[in-house]
């Protein structure tokens, strides 16, 4: 699943959850939109976070890194620059880089005057996400919740019992929306992630994990897992050809006629013979 846009999901479900994270502790938080927006056709920036109108709160920008790149801060800046002359009503424009963890902050350069400003903010996910304690917690929204344990789970590390862990979690807190089309969103969210964070597991194994974790009750009606099990069915059907097409060249089938007989290209077959 693709980062940027989970993060801008996400966001657009939970402003407020985005402003928490970049340390804005700012009025009528709740009143914010979220988007993404290309700047004059040169720049995308990831996540644009735009105050009520006729307000007095910032505009913020903000961008999610989750690979190392040295140019980020200089493009968040650039952006910056063009949407204020685009946009010059918003005479307060912040910026935020949101790094999955510190490896991934290549350094501010010549740029770091406006992080040690304020003017732009620099928040390791990771930290920032599991900084929010209890009584913090309590005071989030199920959206709110529900989008900063699915970002928990972008940002920890590979450990199925911690991440099984926060299913269950997850389940429990999306309660609430049971039946509501924002709760099939969520749904689809989190088993989505987890099978890239997991992508060998097989289908039975995927099931296994939900049956245990109990996360829903209607699991199979996400449609990741109907996707997931048509690839686990193809990716079962194609090994078994491969297997009958190298059986065949065994018997003394010529390469060629086999590929023509099973529908499968040559170099497949050349493949599973070199793996043998």
């Amino acid at each position: 699943m693709k980062t940027d846009a989970l993060y801008l999901n996400l966001f657009e479900i939970a402003p407020p959850l985005a402003l928490r994270l970049a340390g804005y502790d700012l009025a009528r938080a709740n009143e914010y939109v979220c988007t993404s927006e290309e700047v004059k056709k040169t720049f995308r920036v990831d996540v644009v976070l735009t105050p009520p109108s006729e307000s007095d709160l910032p505009l913020v920008l903000a961008e999610v890194q989750f690979q190392r790149e040295p140019g980020i801060y200089a493009r968040l800046i650039a952006s910056c620059a063009i949407m204020q002359l685009q946009a010059p009503e918003y005479t307060d424009v912040r910026m935020v880089i949101f790094f999955k963890n510190r490896s991934m902050d290549t350094g501010a350069g010549g740029w770091q005057p406006l992080v040690e400003s304020g003017a732009l903010q620099v928040i390791y996910i990771d930290e920032a996400s599991n900084g929010i304690d209890a009584a913090v917690w309590y005071t989030l929204n199920v959206e709110e919740q529900a989008s900063l344990l699915l970002i928990r789970l972008t940002v920890s590390p590979n450990d199925r019992f911690a991440d099984d862990a926060l299913a269950e979690e997850f389940g429990r807190v999306l309660v609430p929306l049971k039946n509501q089309r924002l709760y099939d969103q969520f749904r689809d969210f989190f088993v989505n992630l987890y099978l890239d964070k997991y992508n060998n597991l097989s289908l039975a194994e995927l099931l296994t994990m939900i049956d245990s974790t109990e996360i829903f009750d209607d699991i199979g009606k996400s449609r990741a897992v109907r996707e997931y099990a048509e690839i686990q069915v193809q990716k079962a059907t194609e090994e078994a050809t491969i297997k009958n097409a190298l059986a065949f060249i065994e018997a003394g089938i010529p390469i060629e006629q086999v590929a023509n007989i099973l529908h499968i290209p040559v170099s497949e077959i050349e493949a599973a013979r070199q793996a043998m």
